[in-house]
């Protein structure tokens, strides 16, 4: 018995200490690097960092955590990240030689092969058979353009029995480049007797096929590959694309369908094959795509916003905002795609110059979400079109503080200093973007346009003329160099670049919009208008142009076209409220008011809130109320006007017009005064305000006023009232 009651007490005694031992920093440390790699090798290489973060806080001088941490980050495109956890795993353990061998491939990914011949030799200093250093060196030489150096050694490397992947690769990669097609294919080929499962060599032969217009012999390596890793659908993408570009572009959309089939419910697939088809000119398809997802998952975000992206980049902005705004209401204010959502509708609102619910949508990003940086770019740009510079370099040092790498974030800073009149300052951050982001084409293009705000037009086209130069069928580029010229009245210049951007993109309307917009500042209409033409034949979606070329056509009194254009519109959608508005304002400026009301009042409702026709409308039934009650129900439809606008001179002034028709001419001061403000050189607002300043006794100011109504030659409605209120005051 007491034999039996010793081993109880002793036996659990025992255990605690086994369990102690094997929970010890060594072995839970190992624990989870050993569960980080399986992650990593699963590819999932998010929840793979977390257990590396553990293993080092365990032990925060565990080399091959860092490394392993590393290896992630490439996997993530962190390549920052990446290089610090190396040079980590380096600085604790010079031996581990998988991470100086990832450091040097980060060095020749950088464009500095001396560097990564360094971290080859070390490797070769300490294990002389060291495949991965051997293939360093010989990288270098590739990256060197020593074609014939690099030959020799990769032959003799795959003579002496390596048989590695990359041997083949990079000595084919050497024949590719010597132009010797014939022997990169026997490279290639030998290197898949040796590495049969090798994607890469496979991809790589598949590449080299269809280039020699040997698609079969293309299309059944891409076969094979998606056998290997039947996972991975960027390889039917591939396949995809082989078949568009060899004219078989049915094939291709059955490969693209068959993916979507596959898994109807993967939005990923979903939206890779959207991808794919926005850039093959398919927006209709990719649309149908999108909203099939929809239906099957009401609350896909990430199908909601890139639905709503593709409405955007077809200038379907109302079909954009109601698309983002319905992302919003799905989910709590801090899910990441909601603030994307708002972020997107932020953008909107300040391309159309709505500062006030940019303002509050990025306060509510930043409130869900403190260092978004998109959110805190926004909030520094609005500061910077209020004029508070103060208030945008805060913005923006907070941005690049907590983003250090953000050239654009130097670029904006670099603004607000040029705000603050601070040059130096300026020029600093400037040069602070550029380290920060080299070869970042959008921060060179931020730098262009930082140049031009800083009165050096030479150094903003030098730096729009360097990009090109590197991107000659930059469409984007062309543009910004087209408008700069434009700005700078070189208008022979500015029209060679837009012609450059029909030339390259003549199914898209840009080049045809942008010329519009020369040939108007030029004061060539018609030619103007034939552009405008063109460019909504090529999109007949897009709202902007639609309206513009109204706008144009009534200028020009060419009330028939217009009228065609708004009815083919209607045809498609009667519900149109944009075209009613346009139908209605072409009635309006025939004369014919009855048919124009009845054109407004069915675009309100079809869009209750559309302020441009309660706007038209307010004005054109106080023109011809006949009581109180008319006059009472077009101050209605204004005010519905200034709900949607409340700081427009047009809107502010209709109203104010209604006010005095209707007696209230203090009220009516008030509000024309403000939409004078805004618009001061405008006649009829001038005509306005003088007559509610003549009427409420003002009659100086009221002079003042309507003697700025007369003073354009131009006629306007009440030209003749002003001009006998004047002579009698």
């Amino acid at each position: 018995m007491r034999l039996r009651n010793l081993l109880k007490m002793v036996i659990p005694g025992l255990l605690v200490v086994s369990l102690a031992a094997c929970s010890g920093p060594e072995e839970k440390k190992a624990k989870f690097l050993s569960k980080g790699k399986a992650l990593y090798e699963k590819g999932e290489y998010v929840k793979a960092a977390l257990e590396f973060k553990n293993a080092i806080q365990i032990d925060p001088k565990f080399s091959d955590a860092y490394e392993m941490f590393g290896m992630t980050e490439l996997k993530r495109g962190n390549y920052k990240n990446a290089f610090a956890h190396f040079t980590k795993a380096i600085e604790l353990n010079p031996k581990n030689l998988k991470a100086q061998n990832e450091l040097g491939k980060l060095f020749l990914a950088a464009r500095d092969p001396d560097k990564a011949m360094e971290k080859a030799e070390l490797i070769l200093n300490t294990d002389p058979r060291n495949d991965d250093g051997l293939l360093l060196k010989g990288a270098v030489f590739v990256a060197k353009k020593e074609l014939d150096t690099a030959q020799s050694y990769f032959e003799e490397l795959l003579g002496k029995g390596v048989k590695k992947a990359d041997a083949f690769l990079l000595l084919a990669s050497v024949y590719q480049l010597a132009g010797d097609i014939k022997r990169q294919e026997e490279v290639l080929r030998n290197g898949l007797s040796a590495n049969p499962s090798s994607v890469q060599i496979h991809m790589m032969l598949a590449d080299l096929l269809a280039r020699a217009n040997r698609v079969d012999e293309a299309v059944a390596l891409l076969r094979k590959v998606i056998g290997l890793e039947p996972s991975k659908v960027e390889h039917q993408f591939v396949l995809a694309n082989l078949y568009w570009i060899t004219g078989q572009e049915p094939k291709g959309v059955e490969v693209v369908k068959g993916i979507i089939a596959s898994d109807p419910k993967k939005d990923e697939n979903r939206l890779q094959a959207t991808s794919f088809l926005i850039g093959k000119g398919k927006l209709k398809e990719a649309e149908e795509l999108l909203q099939a997802g929809i239906k099957l998952n009401n609350k896909a975000l990430g199908l909601r916003l890139s639905l709503a992206e593709l409405y955007l980049n077809s200038a379907r902005t109302a079909q954009a905002v109601a698309g983002l705004k319905e992302v919003v209401g799905l989910d709590k204010e801090s899910n990441p795609d909601v603030i994307k959502a708002k972020n997107a509708l932020a953008r909107i609102h300040l391309s159309n110059k709505e500062i006030e619910p940019a303002a509050k949508l990025y306060a509510e990003v930043l409130k869900a979400s403190p260092k978004n940086s998109e959110a805190i770019q926004g909030k520094g740009g609005i500061l910077l079109a209020k004029g508070d510079g103060a208030g945008a370099v805060a913005a923006f040092r907070t941005l690049v503080t907590d983003n250090p790498q953000s050239g654009m974030g130097y670029v904006r800073l670099a603004e607000a200093h040029l705000l603050n009149k601070e040059m130096a300052l300026a020029g600093e951050n400037i040069q602070k973007g550029l380290q920060a982001e080299p070869d970042s084409r959008e921060v060179q293009r931020a730098v262009a346009r930082y140049y031009m705000l800083a009165k050096e037009p030479a150094k903003a086209e030098s730096q729009l003329r360097k990009l090109l130069a590197s991107r000659p069928d930059d469409l984007e580029v062309h543009v910004e160099l087209g408008d700069f010229y434009h700005s700078m009245k070189n208008l022979g210049k500015a029209e060679a670049e837009y012609t450059a951007i029909k030339r390259l993109a003549p199914q898209l309307p840009a080049g045809f919009v942008k010329m519009s917009e020369l040939y108007l500042a030029q004061g060539k209409v018609d030619r103007a208008i034939s552009e405008l033409e063109q460019a909504v034949k090529l999109n007949n979606q897009a709202m902007n142009f639609f309206v513009a070329l109204e706008q144009l056509y009534i200028q020009q009194k060419q009330f028939a076209p217009a009228i065609t254009l708004a009815e083919s519109r209607l045809k498609a959608n009667p519900k149109d409220e944009v075209a009613l508005t346009m139908l209605g304002q072409v009635q309006a400026a025939q004369g014919d008011t009855a048919k124009a009301i009845d054109s407004f009042k069915k675009a309100l409702s079809a869009k209750p809130d559309q302020w441009l026709a309660a706007n038209n409308l307010a004005y054109l039934m106080s023109e011809k109320a006949a009581s109180p009650g008319e006059l009472d129900e077009a101050l209605a439809y204004a005010n519905t006007a200034r709900k949607g606008q409340p700081n427009n001179a047009t809107v502010l002034d209709t109203l104010g017009w209604i006010h005095y028709r209707k007696g209230a001419y203090p009220q009516a001061v008030e509000l024309l005064s403000k939409a004078q403000a805004k618009a001061k050189e405008s006649s009829v607002i001038n005509y306005h305000l003088g007559m509610a300043q003549f009427k409420s006794g003002r009659t100086s100011e009221a002079k003042g006023s309507l003697q700025k109504a007369l003073a354009a030659s131009k006629a306007f409605p009440g030209r003749d009232e002003a001009a006998r209120t004047l002579k009698a005051i």
